[in-house]
């Protein structure tokens, strides 16, 4: 026996239709793993602040950035809100880094100009002692307290390194001259790394015709551990060449 209500009976087995469940959408928003990339790379762009040659990352999470980030139609695509911080670490980072080298750069050639000719004086003055002190490194300077005069005239070593300071390739035509040059730079300074050494060469010119070559002067500078205070070293004088003479 059955019982009926309305068209349908009570025992009727129901029905799954499109009325009463919804069709399951899939999710088809792109994903761009280059803005992930990005963001990393713009992450680690703070080593552009290291090394000149870092700058490689940044530059490389500027450009991934720039492909994430290209136009796009529908939705927007999964990985170009990761880009564009990338991007912006990458520029403020890179900015840092160039920023910070140019003005040390600056600084630098600045100082190494002021203290070559602080040298020439020296030298141009009779104060061979303290010129050939600035030629050795910080570490190895006799202390404030030593007389420098009776140490490289009556020390054994002293006296040695005095006779080689005078006889150094421009050294004794440069005591000769005495303080009749007038020492103008000839060219900016230029700072360069060897080794990893940070040198910083200078060019000068006697505007006097007394000393009738153009001289080199290349000053390495030895940062301060800790609390010291970083000193410059006289690495090298000699006559400069123009490599545009050679040819």
């Amino acid at each position: 026996m059955t019982t009926e209500t309305g068209t349908g009976s009570i025992f009727a087995t129901p029905s799954m239709s499109e009325e009463h469940t919804p069709e399951l959408a899939l999710d088809t928003t792109p994903i761009r793993f280059s803005g992930f990339i990005a963001l990393v790379l713009g992450l680690a762009s703070f080593m552009a602040i290291f090394g000149e040659a870092l700058i490689v990352v940044p530059a490389m999470a500027i450009l991934l950035g720039a492909f994430a980030l290209r136009r796009y139609s529908g939705d927007r695509p999964v990985g170009v809100i990761a880009a564009g911080i990338g991007v912006f670490c990458a520029l403020m980072f890179g900015v840092w880094g160039v920023s910070e080298r140019h003005f040390k750069k600056q600084q630098m050639s600045d100082q190494a100009t002021r203290f070559a000719y602080e040298w020439l004086q020296l030298v141009g003055q009779g104060n061979i002692e303290l010129a050939l002190e600035l030629q050795i490194h910080p570490q190895r300077r006799q202390t404030q307290s030593m007389p420098l005069t009776d140490y490289y005239e009556r020390s054994d070593v002293g006296a040695k390194m005095m006779q080689q300071f005078r006889e150094q390739d421009v050294v004794p035509q440069l005591i000769a001259a005495g303080d009749k040059p007038k020492w103008v730079p000839e060219r900016p300074a230029k700072v360069y790394t060897l080794f990893g050494r940070e040198l910083t060469q200078t060019v000068w010119r006697d505007t006097s015709g007394v000393y009738p070559r153009t001289l080199k002067i290349v000053l390495e500078y030895i940062a301060g551990r800790s609390s010291k205070v970083a000193q410059w070293k006289i690495e090298l004088v000699s006559d400069f060449i123009d490599d545009s003479d050679r040819v």
